[in-house]
């Protein structure tokens, strides 16, 4: 399922030293802080949705998700619902692994009760325009960019100024980040309609076993009954605004790469500051656009109290589960519904029972026409991550090294956590959300990986390039600008290469483990303390550390040591495997001279005794060591801390180098898109990078394989032909009632002869687009965006006009649901909706 996020806007850059993980810059960080989700950082496993990453991602969390500034290629992190997935900054390709620093991953962690990954996926360059008008994800001021006089014979009815305004109401001030995913206003009252696995964190986050919202879905019968959607913000773009010649006029000639990105993040967040200092109420970002051809200033209205409205039981809200996941046919009731709240004055405001419901500047009718094959559709959300533009080495990167790695230890993760989840029910509760994006990560990284070797896309790649050389080499002057680039690049990717699997697996063993985790803050606190002021990292502040420590006792007293001593054991295992020349310093000469049975004999002791520590076995102990010196823990002479000690110092190292590898892809990518697209006179539209974008396309249906078509289109019939009485095909009893009795009311399609249930459109969409409104050319709600098909997986790199597949969940099936099946029509009496029978009923709103 598509929700990202996963994922890290492309501009976010390295910080310097973030102890114990990889650095971000400080805009990156902030973004971070905005996407609770991404943030529930998987650490150390380099995943790439989504964010929830990637399932924000979620990345789809159930999605894709994405990082920042440890490498792109390596990296891992994920999606608020990383949240945000992330409000998504960007990594670069480097080395992965270094995760945040641990301390801020352990906040996030604690305060979401969730882990995030981070996914990372590469990109090529787009096809002209011209072979598919689809294609893109495009900035909403269609105006500028896309043929709007051909869209109209589509079926485009809105002007330009209806889809995107800042001087009025328009269909940007009802999208939302939400969460990892996309959401749009569906009334004057706040109301947010979006993906049930978007919503998924905050319904685990509320479930126990005495009150399993999860299995038994939730359901607010008034305003009082609607419960905080825990990490959750809503965030709403005002506008942007191009400040390239303001970004880049910070660059001078004969910069080093490092110093080239210092100084565009350093203009960037003067930018910020000023509009902050001009119009506090809102939040700003500089996002770069092809890989810092361009950048914009983005401001942002965001709400702080997001509140779960209604979600149907997981039996319909994720039907299928992981076997139907990315799949088509499929027969999913993906939708939830949430509210945003502000402060008795109207403006953001963290929970308070006083809160007042927000009033959007616009909310979406909702159309109860349907649609038919060949009918306009329009799609608008917060796509996490594409890679169109990388180079091959990028692309050979992901698809021999990256992606293999990926799939391994996550299905790693999935196994152990299904195996502990078997021990009781508030097991099963605790892994639930992870579990979920953690496989939809993983099928996610299968059909790119396979959509990758299908499409050959790295022997394309690699054959444009050459064809580009010997268009440089046939003019001296671009063979003075561009003649260097693909050497160079080689040249930092076997640098990358030469660390990434070691740094992968140390920051999946300390970030993985929470005990470890633990330690790793307050040794990380420590050597932070030791540097001067200026140079300190945010993640160690006195405000987060204390929030750390808040949040310890919970975290300790949720603690699952035996799945804990089986992940130690995984990562140990990984690092025993490197190759020579490769090893992991801190863990060899943790089991020095040591092999065969022997080490595994010791790895198992070393993963048993950690919790037999009496240091580390309770949280007031675990607390006192944040208050030592680096000195003082070294004095300890514990050989558990002297292991993370040296485990840190090791990461801090290996962050060097990443950031090195970052500055080094950034200071190149924007030349290579230049030259390239001067070469083949492309039109362009900027990657993914979780800014509000718009897509268009018509519902249709596909060939996957040869003498086979897959209709448009599924039903309820087909729901009750999947029911094999046990998750993930299990069908609830009222529903399968409704459909024997046939209590379809006003939902029934007569050309169907049945109640719609998904479809599918040629919508250019990806992970962060969960939840995304599918509208027809009136810019009515038609559908909810919750899924790409297998087959499509590949368009992070390249779009197949052919193959490539949005999913969406119908509005009528939603509201059958809604009303026969929940019984929560009362919701329909704040929102406008047109069509069908509905407009019989009195209509409320704008």
């Amino acid at each position: 399922m598509y929700s990202e996020a996963v994922s890290l806007a492309d501009s976010a850059r390295p910080i310097s030293n973030l102890t114990g993980c990889c650095t971000f810059s400080e805009e990156s960080f902030r973004r971070l802080e905005r996407c609770p989700e991404t943030m529930k950082s998987l650490g150390g496993v380099l995943v790439t949705l989504p964010v929830h990453l990637a399932k924000g991602c979620t990345l789809s969390r159930r999605g894709r998700l994405r990082s920042q500034s440890i490498s792109e290629e390596s990296l891992m992190l994920s999606g608020d619902n990383m949240r945000e997935t992330m409000r998504t900054a960007q990594l670069e390709e480097g080395a992965p692994a270094c995760l945040l620093p641990t301390a801020y991953c352990l906040l996030r962690r604690l305060m979401t009760r969730r882990i995030l990954i981070l996914i990372l996926v590469a990109s090529t360059i787009v096809s002209p325009l011209a072979l598919f008008a689809e294609e893109g994800m495009w900035l909403p001021d269609i105006s500028k960019s896309l043929p709007v006089a051909r869209m109209r014979l589509k079926g485009l009815a809105l002007k330009p100024e209806e889809i995107y305004s800042t001087n009025g109401p328009s269909l940007k001030d009802a999208v939302v980040i939400i969460g990892a995913g996309t959401g749009s206003f569906v009334s004057a009252e706040g109301l947010i309609i979006t993906n049930h696995h978007v919503a998924f964190s905050a319904i685990t986050a509320s479930s126990t076993p005495q009150t399993n919202y999860i299995e038994n879905g939730f359901l607010a019968r008034s305003r009082a009954e609607e419960i905080p959607a825990k990490g959750y913000t809503v965030s709403i773009t005002r506008s942007f605004t191009d400040v390239t010649a303001q970004v880049l006029s910070a660059v001078k000639e004969g910069m080093t790469a490092e110093e080239r990105q210092k100084a565009i993040d350093a203009r960037s967040k003067e930018l910020v500051d000023a509009a902050r200092k001009n119009d506090s109420a809102l939040q700003y970002q500089v996002v770069d656009m092809f890989n810092g051809l361009s950048y914009y200033l983005y401001a942002y209205e965001v709400l702080k109290d997001v509140r779960l409205v209604y979600a149907p039981p997981k039996s319909i809200g994720f039907f299928g589960g992981d076997p139907d996941n990315f799949e088509w046919p499929r027969h999913t009731g993906d939708y939830a519904f949430m509210r945003a709240y502000v402060g008795p004055d109207g403006k953001p405001a963290e929970y308070s029972e006083k809160n007042v419901p927000y009033r959007p500047k616009k909310f979406l009718t909702i159309s109860m026409d349907g649609y038919k094959d060949g009918d306009f559709v329009m799609v608008m959300g917060y796509p996490g991550s594409t890679f169109r533009y990388r180079e091959s080495y990028s692309i050979e990167y992901r698809q021999n090294r990256l992606y293999p790695y990926q799939i391994e230890i996550l299905q790693a993760l999935i196994d152990l956590m299904t195996e502990a989840s078997k021990q009781n029910q508030s097991l099963a509760i605790k892994y639930a959300d992870q579990i979920f994006s953690l496989s939809n990560a993983v099928k996610n990284f299968q059909g790119s990986l396979q959509g990758l070797r299908r499409s050959n896309l790295l022997e394309r790649k690699r054959a444009d390039e050459e064809q580009f050389m010997q268009y440089v080499n046939g003019a001296p002057a671009l063979k003075v600008k561009y003649g260097g680039l693909l050497q160079q690049f080689a040249e930092l990717y076997r640098e990358l290469k030469s660390f990434d699997m070691r740094q992968n697996i140390l920051s999946g063993l300390i970030n993985q483990s929470e005990t470890l985790q633990l330690l790793s803050a307050a040794v990380g606190r420590a050597l932070d303390r030791e540097k001067a002021e200026q140079q300190r990292s945010p993640a160690y502040s006195e405000t987060a550390i204390a929030r750390v420590k808040q949040a310890i006792p919970e975290m300790v007293k949720q603690r699952d040591p035996a799945f804990e001593r089986k992940v130690i054991g995984l990562f140990l295992e990984k690092a025993g495997n490197l190759p020579r020349g490769e090893k992991v310093e801190s863990i060899e000469k943790l089991f020095a001279g040591k092999s065969g049975e022997e080490r595994k004999g010791a790895e198992a002791e070393f993963a048993r005794k950690l919790f037999e520590q009496e240091r580390f076995s309770s949280a007031e102990a675990i607390l006192k060591l944040f208050d030592l010196s680096a000195q003082q823990l070294k004095d300890l002479n514990d050989p558990y801390l002297n292991f993370v000690i040296d485990s840190v110092t090791e990461l801090q190292s290996m962050s060097k180098r990443t950031e090195r590898f970052n500055a080094g892809v950034t200071k190149l990518r924007p030349l290579y898109i230049e030259g390239i697209s001067s070469w083949k006179k492309t039109t362009l539209y900027p990657d993914a990078n979780r800014t509000l974008r718009f897509t268009y396309g018509e519902v249709k249906g596909y060939k996957p394989r040869d003498a086979v078509w897959y209709q448009s289109q599924t039903t309820l019939s087909g729901v009750i032909e999947k029911d094999g009485g046990k998750e993930p095909f299990d069908v609830p009893e009222r529903l399968k009632q409704l459909q024997a009795r046939r209590e379809f009311g006003r939902y029934l399609d007569r050309k169907l002869g049945d109640v719609p249930v998904d479809f599918i459109s040629t919508a250019d969409i990806t992970g962060g687009n969960s939840g995304s409104p599918i509208m027809n050319g009136r810019g009515e709600l038609i559908g909810i965006i919750f899924d790409g098909n297998y087959e499509g997986l590949g368009s992070d790199y390249v779009y197949n006009g052919d193959l490539s597949r949005a999913i969406a969940v119908d509005i009528r099936y939603v509201f059958f649901l809604t009303e026969k099946f929940s019984g929560a029509d009362y919701l329909f009496k704040e929102m406008q909706i047109r069509g069908g029978e509905s407009n019989k009923q009195k209509a409320v709103g704008r």
